[in-house]
């Protein structure tokens, strides 16, 4: 077999990519198992678990400072905002896919500009509203921006999506007695699901890390997301304790992580079918 020396670079090039990638989690999570002493002490700091200093990081980070029911907050909005994003963006990502009216393309552009748009821009006016709305210190104070902000995504990635698939597939259902709801449904789902999933990763990654929204809307503790709980949490340390901010940093990553490497395979299938283009 021929080995091609563009492919050999290529790899090399990934490979590489992905160390660096790689490099700084993995930095974080060794810095997450010592003492702050050993931090200072020794840089950079050697890879010797000490499982008793591991225990007492993770069980302060999570259970004396709150993170479990921080991170238990986010998985909470970003599960009911994302899945509502996907059941209003799915439909309307059709809706202008096939569906020609007057303005539809002037809407579409309008919808899709507005992901484009920082959180900054509407922060005081989205405070006053969720403030007058009385959903201040709730979940629903969250979901609800999340989910505004989160459909522009998900109906630019489906429309790339369903402009992929021939419109003759459409009329064939049609003809066979669906409706358009029925083709949607029966047909058109089953074969967008890579783009499903691909919106549903992109939409609870900006809902996972998103700071501003959740610093305006929440005051409590008890509803606090896990980025805005992380922040707090390190914020408050004077001085700093490294070991404990590094494991605040793993515990973050942790959870949204297992989500991407468990929705890989739909992931590699979505951009390559065109969603993100």
């Amino acid at each position: 077999m021929k080995i091609r020396p563009g492919r050999v670079i290529a790899y090399l090039f990934l490979i590489v990519l992905g160390i660096f990638g790689a490099a700084p989690f993995l930095y974080l999570a060794v810095l997450s198992t010592k003492k702050r002493i050993e931090i200072l002490a020794q840089v950079p700091p050697t890879l010797n678990l000490n499982w008793t200093q591991i225990v007492k990081n993770y069980n302060e980070v999570l259970f004396s400072q709150g993170m479990l029911a921080f991170t238990l907050n986010s998985i909470i909005v970003v599960g009911i905002a994302t899945a509502a994003a996907i059941l209003i963006g799915t439909p309307a990502a059709y809706a202008f896919s096939r569906l020609r009216f007057k303005h539809s393309e002037q809407l579409a552009s309008t919808i899709l500009s507005m992901r484009f748009m920082p959180p900054i821009a509407v922060a005081i006016p989205l405070f006053l509203m969720v403030k007058t709305a009385g959903l201040q210190d709730s979940y629903p104070g969250l979901v609800l921006p999340y989910i505004a902000f989160s459909l522009p995504l998900v109906v630019w990635i489906m429309i790339g999506f369903f402009d992929e698939i021939p419109s003759e597939i459409d009329e064939a259902a049609m003809i066979d007695g669906c409706t358009r709801v029925g083709v949607l449904w029966h047909v058109m789902l089953p074969i967008v699901r890579p783009g499903l999933v691909t919106a549903a990763l992109f939409g609870a990654l900006f809902i996972w890390n998103e700071f501003l929204v959740a610093l305006y809307v929440i005051d409590s503790r008890a509803f606090q997301t896990i980025s805005l709980g992380a922040a707090t949490l390190v914020s408050a340390q004077r001085p700093i304790d490294w070991n404990i901010a590094a494991t605040v940093g793993v515990v973050t990553v942790i959870p949204i992580l297992l989500f991407s490497l468990f929705v890989q395979r739909y992931i590699v299938r979505g951009l390559t079918a065109g969603a993100v283009k």
